[in-house]
């Protein structure tokens, strides 16, 4: 009969882990959420950018930079270099709101004189016809066919400052028809010297811009550099497509160079997280084999071969884990593709889902990572167990005691239970680290958190749905149109302002101009919830005082005196935001002093917000009611930001809650492997008499010790990193002050108290199940 003979040590690793397959579970869960939560990430990062990448291009062209100042010898140069793609001249005429619109027929048109590589590779527009091949010609938006009933050889009148201009259309293109809509008109493309010519008539000074798509495989940051030093270029005379050359690697600009670090950030984050609780849980597993790493020593293995069979097994671990949590990983990006495209829309419409191979590599990869740095340590642990450990199977009995649990303070069973943890020094850590990371991530993601809501206009109890807004900032908005608004159905709130800019005031003594600004009863009740300082109830109560909007820029205190006129205010109150511009400082009076003071009765600003019940005809009435004024809808705006902040959140909170997972496995894995390396001791104590119940308390005491550890250090650690962040992205931009975040530090505190619970149920009721013979003999 043939017989197989072990060859190595290391064939022991799959024995072994098909005998501890039930041990080694929650270890491989937390290697599996990891993985997963890593894939996840990376895969919608990836997808995201791709999307927002393609949405860029449709918006704003497929371009690398633009470059002005630039002579057209310079710029034949450029064109003919090898790493150079397409360029195309470029300029604008009508695009400023400040100036008169030019027209066709009443409608708005925006001229743009380009030569046709601009149409056709930068925009990439589908035309129809032919692009202007002279001065007479303009190509038009698509929409205008429909709407204005033009087709090619239609001849149209543009009416300009100067007079009026005709040109006959030579095609069509399909641009931005959302653009359309907003300037409730169209575009013309026309021969770059023919806009020049209309310019000059007009008496519109400026220079074309030039735009340049690199090849593909170019070398975007050196390529750009080489540019400016070749040409002289400043930074002034580059201007980046952000998104393009953000997602690529190499823009030069501080916002997009910001964000470069960030995926880092998230893998070092989950990298720690992983290190910690995985290395926590192989300790407890060395200490449960003492007696197997000794009889492996007892039959010739060298400390070295030791160390190899511990990051074997654990790598062994992985074969299983990385596959399941890269699968689960791309399974639930798939899902979220879905959710966000169909239900969150916006910027998040043009997300489909597709395979990403950044997602799956970098889960692979801290899933490796991950478990070769956490067994580095009880690798080292395991090899240095001794030979004659193998007769006791716990390494504890060769350490010296310099002194036994204390019980002055606690009754002997809990007494032990916290000499267990604390005789572990460095499981101690790793536990309490591993509690304290999680509370320290959550008190950042909870300043995060905040900090997008500040951003969000759609978060703020003062954003309107439509708004009604005096052309030039002039006092044209009737009183009564506010009282009209009020009574028709399906509004909630209608608020009204008089706004006047830069109105020359002293400020303390100094001559200088404030923003004055005039509150109803609706937006001085808002503002209750934003005081920084001082008493609104002095504003809103009596004359010769005033409010100020907190500006980082210019900033106004509590008892700051300001003279309009003959008039002197001091400020009562300052709240952390409300209208205003950052180039003054805002102060914001009562209606009936704004109109002492200005002799204003109507409102420049009229804002409405709706309750769920609104109708397009209402809208309509509405839109109606503004009389010349501009009317704005920014509903669909105030969804995309609501849907992008409840995606930020849920992300935020998913991650956090991935992360408290590993961290209730962690503690849950470690104080069972604990528990059962210490099975034959509670035997012993089981044996002189110890309760059931007092074996529970040790092990209770055990988790808590750990728990109590994290909690300490990580509400410490984390409370400070939350005011320092709050501080700087809120406080120091917004104006405010710093409060103890209750409901973060409950939830997480309440999250602990649940894992100590969970770790603590499963090894007591193997210890209440178990016989005292059985428990003795288990290990012998």
């Amino acid at each position: 009969m043939k017989t197989s003979c072990m060859k190595s040590y290391l064939e022991l690793v799959p024995i072994s882990a098909k005998v501890r397959r039930k041990q080694n579970r929650l270890t491989l869960i937390c290697i599996i959420l990891a993985v997963f939560l890593v894939t996840a990430i990376f895969s919608m990062v990836q997808i995201w950018s791709e999307a927002e990448a393609e949405s860029s291009i449709k918006r704003h062209g497929n371009y690398h930079i633009i470059l002005s100042g630039i002579s057209k010898e310079e710029a034949d140069r450029i064109a003919g270099q090898g790493d150079v793609a397409v360029t195309a001249w470029y300029r604008a005429f009508g695009e400023n709101t400040d100036e008169e619109w030019l027209s066709v027929n009443g409608r708005r048109i925006i001229l743009y004189g380009a030569e046709p590589p601009y149409v056709y590779d930068i925009r990439n527009y589908e035309t129809e016809g032919a692009y202007p091949h002279n001065g007479n010609e303009i190509m038009v938006s698509m929409d205008a066919k429909e709407k204005s009933g033009l087709h090619e050889g239609s001849e149209i009148t543009i009416d300009t400052p100067a007079g009026s201009f005709s040109y006959t259309v030579s095609g069509f293109c399909a641009d931005d028809t959302g653009y359309n809509d907003d300037i409730d008109g169209f575009c013309g493309y026309m021969d770059l010297s023919a806009l020049t010519d209309l310019c000059a008539a007009n008496g519109q000074e400026g220079r074309p811009l030039y735009y340049v798509q690199f090849a593909k495989g170019t070398k975007l940051k050196k390529a750009i550099d080489s540019l400016k030093k070749q040409y002289g270029l400043g930074d002034e005379n580059v201007r980046e497509n952000t998104i393009v050359l953000g997602l690529a690697g190499a823009s030069t600009r501080q916002q997009m160079a910001s964000l470069y670090p960030m995926a880092g950030a998230v893998f070092l984050m989950i990298l720690t997280a992983g290190v910690l609780m995985i290395s926590s849980c192989m300790n407890s597993n060395i200490s449960q084999r003492t007696k197997f790493f000794g009889m492996m020593r007892c039959i010739g293995a060298s400390r070295k071969q030791i160390m190899r069979f511990v990051r074997l097994e654990a790598l062994n671990w992985c074969k299983s884990a990385i596959p399941i949590g890269c699968g689960l990983g791309t399974v639930f990006t798939w899902m979220a593709c879905i959710l966000l495209k169909r239900l969150a829309g916006g910027e998040f419409a043009g997300m489909s889902f597709r395979p990403s191979p950044l997602g799956i590599i970098s889960g692979a990869l801290i899933g490796v990572i991950t478990v070769m740095l956490a067994a580095h340590s009880p690798a080292r642990r395991a090899a240095q167990v001794s030979p004659m450990w193998a007769v006791s199977g716990n390494a504890d009995t060769g350490k010296k005691l310099s002194h036994g649990a204390g019980i002055r303070f606690f009754k002997v069973e809990k007494a032990l239970g916290i000499h267990h943890a604390a005789a572990a020094g460095k499981n101690l850590v790793l536990m309490s680290f591993s509690f304290a990371f999680t509370i320290i991530l959550f008190m950042i993601f909870s300043a995060g958190i905040d900090f997008t809501k500040k951003l969000l206009p759609s978060e703020s109890d003062f954003n309107p749905d439509v708004s009604i807004a005096a052309v030039d900032n002039a006092h044209s908005i009737d009183r009564k149109t506010k009282d009209e608004i009020s009574r028709l159905p399906g509004v909630e709130a209608v608020f009204g302002n008089g706004i006047a800019y830069n109105t020359p005031a002293h400020i303390n003594g100094v001559e200088g101009a404030v923003d004055l600004i005039s509150y109803d009863e609706y937006m001085f009740r808002w503002s209750e919830k934003s005081v920084v300082s001082g008493a609104l109830s002095k504003v809103t109560g009596g004359s010769g005082y005033a409010m100020t909007i907190f500006n980082s820029n210019s900033r106004l205190n509590v008892g700051d005196k300001i003279k309009i006129g003959d008039t002197e205010l001091e400020i009562a109150c300052v709240v952390s935001e409300g209208l205003g511009s950052e180039n003054c400082p805002s102060v914001v009076c009562t209606e009936e002093i704004y109109r002492h003071l200005t002799g204003e009765e109507n409102y420049t600003l009229l804002n409405v917000q709706f309750t769920k019940e609104i109708t397009e005809e209402t809208v309509a009435e509405i839109k109606a009611m503004a009389d010349g004024n501009e009317f704005a809808d920014r509903r669909e705006d105030n969804q995309t930001y609501y849907s992008s902040f409840w995606v930020f959140r849920i992300a935020a909170y998913g991650f956090l809650t991935i992360i408290s997972l590993i961290t209730v496995f962690n503690i849950m894995n470690s104080i069972s492997m604990s528990v059962s390396a210490r099975m034959r001791q509670y035997g012993v104590m089981r044996a002189v008499g110890m309760s059931v119940a007092q074996v529970t308390a040790m092990v209770a005491a055990e988790a808590i010790t750990y728990a109590s550890c994290g909690l300490v250090t990580g509400c410490a650690a984390g409370l400070y990193l939350h005011r320092l962040l709050t501080g700087k992205l809120i406080l120091d931009h917004f104006g405010g002050v710093w409060k103890v975040p209750i409901k973060p530090l409950a939830a997480i505190v309440l999250l602990v108290i649940l894992s100590c619970a969970a770790a603590v149920y499963i090894p007591a009721k193997r210890i209440r199940e178990m016989s005292v013979t059985d428990t003795v003999n288990e290990f012998l």
